[in-house]
């Protein structure tokens, strides 16, 4: 049964006391407006319905958030750049078990980027490798941005490819587990978009040499 996240934030008190605001593993979906969570460092959402980070945008104070925990939610899309500007301190992420995609990443400057996956190496952004198509879309990102020439991201892009291959191996060492299956057919979907491209930027890279 779905709860309206609405309904569930306005049963709260103390509102612009709030730091801490978890409203974890409730079902919850729909729109909610934190405009009284004035000191709000800390959102934990882990196992709802949501299927954006918009309401988000209610917070008042949004350089005071540090950390966002959306895990096992119903995100389709994630806007990296709007959420790296908007929320400048943020130090910790977590979209994993979500069908992500990322879009408007050329709205990322180089350096958002890099800090970007960096954080994905210090596993303070989490972001699943078998379930959507996000480290994928970073992957052709990072490879535009060393085509247009810069050369510092070929070790992010290859950092971005070897995340891929590692998510491929561990969802084939999972296919004994009967109940696996869905975690099955989408690693080796991603696989193989993860060769097409691979191939594509290296026969690229070839003609151009």
């Amino acid at each position: 049964m779905t709860n309206q996240a609405q309904e569930h934030i306005s049963q709260l008190t103390n509102h612009k006391r709030i730091k801490y605001l978890d409203i974890s593993n409730r079902d919850l979906a729909g729109e909610a407006d934190l405009k009284e969570f004035t000191a709000l460092i800390s959102l934990n959402s882990y196992n709802n319905k949501f299927e954006n980070l918009d309401f988000l945008n209610t917070l008042p104070n949004k350089d005071k958030l540090q950390r966002i925990n959306y895990f096992g939610n119903q995100i389709k899309e994630i806007d990296l750049a709007y959420l790296l500007t908007t929320f400048p301190n943020l130090e910790y992420l977590n979209c994993e078990n979500n069908s992500l995609s990322a879009k408007n990443l050329d709205n990322l400057s180089s350096e958002q980027f890099g800090k970007l996956v960096q954080g994905i190496k210090d596993k303070k952004i989490r972001i699943n490798s078998w379930k959507g198509t996000i480290l994928m879309d970073l992957l052709e990102y990072a490879q535009k941005l060393v085509s247009r020439g810069n050369n510092s991201q070929q070790q992010n892009a290859h950092y971005l490819q070897t995340l891929i291959k590692q998510g491929s191996s561990s969802v084939k060492d999972n296919k004994q587990s009967g109940d696996n299956t869905p975690l099955l057919v989408g690693g080796l979907v991603l696989f193989g978009i993860s060769a097409t491209v691979i191939g594509y930027w290296l026969g690229k890279r070839r003609n151009e040499v």
